[in-house]
């Protein structure tokens, strides 16, 4: 078995398949760059937002492989995150988007249902309390701990229909992707043209083509990335 996948079977574990978990955690963040990668950011003494992040992927799921997809500060990023993840550069970060780094996650990706977690997301264990069992689907904050500047959905019937700034249901900027929408997926991140798109518009374009996202909004969830220092406090009072 490959070091980069866990077999680890907590007690807390809901999924039992096996998951390919993307992180993209290429972009600097113009207005956090003094702080340095954002996945690095402390949230206490001896956490800081990545550790965070696999501590809870190890209670939810029992077999899976994390592909962690870095850019500034990629040599940091890699020396001090741990050594049994799957982290691979994406060189172009300044001049890209997510999707170019959700791309090169999915063509690291050993498995058929993919999970993406933005590398810059601080969220409690609640959020990840979901069977993901039923197609492709979207986290949903229902806590409110997203800042109002966040991608927000409208729903229908459980689904989503779009994903765009100003609206309300914010996106927690965790998706589950199989099956169809996984295939479209990979068609988007793997077209050079798409290379700068941020990841709603690659949703966006999925439901055009008639995927379909289900609305899940965990229980007791509470989220929220870091896009500014004023975000520091709030990641901490979730943890």
């Amino acid at each position: 078995m490959s070091n980069a996948t866990r077999n680890i079977a907590p007690i807390h574990s809901v999924n039992t398949y096996k998951y390919s978990i993307i992180i993209p955690a290429a972009g600097q963040g113009l207005r956090m760059k003094s702080y340095g990668a954002k996945s690095l950011i402390k949230l206490s003494p001896n956490l800081n937002v990545i550790q965070n992040q696999l501590n809870i992927i190890s209670q939810k799921f029992r077999y899976y492989e994390v592909i962690l997809v870095t850019g500034f500060q990629a040599q940091r990023v890699m020396r001090e995150t741990p050594n049994d993840i799957i982290k691979i550069e994406n060189e172009r970060y300044e001049d890209t988007n997510v999707c170019r780094s959700i791309g090169i996650g999915l063509r690291a990706a050993t498995t058929n249902r993919v999970l993406i977690i933005y590398g810059d997301l601080v969220f409690n264990a609640q959020a990840l309390n979901v069977k993901f069992n039923k197609g492709s689907s979207l986290i949903i904050d229902s806590s409110n701990t997203m800042t109002h500047n966040e991608v927000g959905c409208t729903i229908t019937d459980s689904f989503v229909d779009q994903v765009l700034y100003e609206l309300p249901n914010r996106w927690s900027q965790i998706a589950f992707f199989v099956d169809d929408e996984l295939e479209m997926l990979k068609q988007i991140t793997w077209n050079p043209d798409n290379e700068r798109l941020y990841g709603f518009e690659a949703i966006n374009q999925i439901i055009d083509a008639g995927g379909k996202f289900r609305a899940i909004y965990p229980e007791g969830i509470k989220v929220n990335d870091i896009d500014t220092s004023k975000d520091i406090p709030i990641a901490q009072s979730i943890i």
